[in-house]
């Protein structure tokens, strides 16, 4: 089990100074959170590559800046579209092959596509797979609020219907979010889970930084080490709530004893 961070902790700086950033608060696993196209050209790329390499950082995934689309584009009712997307997101798929990461994260469609249903949801999701394992990479679907896959009920269903070659990221902030169960999510999922987000929550209250609120991290540890896939555990934030760099560099050393 490896230890580090999201650069979305840091949104919305700009991507370069957030790679470095992680670096310097002693991340050696990180997630990659793209801000725009222009991020993803190869001179870029291998700035990032250089920066992650200079602190002997290991990058696990990286996050679409299309992510917010993505039900327009894989999921609209016009296949058309679908291809045409598939193609756009292989400049990710070339951007895992420079930065070494092996993971796509995606939110996937909107809960309030009521037209499409579970099993359509996966036949697209497939087209976007198979074209990412012609690069030797991964789709990992992450369990989003208010998108599809972030209930069980749907993930019951992408189990059934999804590709093996896809993976799951599990997010502690989405599941409390929508109210669901990580357990439950985290038992279905089990044999695909590719990393996790972590973040601490106490009643309603997510998004915490980990360690400050009351989740129980002995607990969580100890499952994903012994019943999943996972590779890593990230910290993943929403930026308002760090308010000193400290704080992460606090939560790291102290998460640095589940390795």
């Amino acid at each position: 089990m490896n230890i580090g961070l999201s650069t979305g902790c840091f949104f919305p700086m700009e991507t370069t100074q957030a790679v470095e950033k992680a670096g310097m608060l002693g991340a050696k696993y990180i997630e990659i959170f793209f801000n725009t196209h222009s991020e993803l050209k190869e001179e870029y790329l291998y700035k990032l590559k250089a920066i992650a390499d200079r602190y002997g950082m290991q990058i696990i995934s990286i996050h679409p800046y299309t992510s917010a689309i993505e039900s327009f584009m894989f999921f609209s009712k016009h296949d058309y579209k679908l291809m045409d997307s598939v193609e756009l997101y292989e400049a990710y798929f070339k951007a895992c092959n420079i930065l070494g990461s092996k993971y796509v994260v995606m939110h996937g469609c909107l809960m309030s596509y009521d037209f499409l249903d579970m099993k359509r949801y996966c036949h697209n999701l497939n087209k976007l797979s198979q074209r990412a394992r012609e690069y030797g990479v991964y789709i990992s679907q992450e369990n989003v609020y208010n998108f599809k896959c972030g209930y069980i009920k749907n993930i019951e269903e992408f189990l059934k219907y999804a590709d093996k070659d896809i993976k799951f990221t599990f997010d502690i902030k989405q599941a409390v979010k929508s109210r669901q169960s990580i357990y439950k999510i985290l038992e279905l999922t089990k044999d695909r889970i590719s990393h996790v987000h972590i973040s601490d929550y106490k009643g309603r209250t997510h998004s915490l930084v980990p360690f400050d609120g009351s989740f129980n991290f002995d607990r969580f540890f100890k499952f994903i080490k012994a019943n999943t896939t996972a590779e890593a555990a990230l910290i993943e934030l929403y930026s308002p709530v760090i308010k000193d760099d400290s704080q992460l560099t606090d939560a790291l050393q102290k998460l640095e004893k589940y390795i």
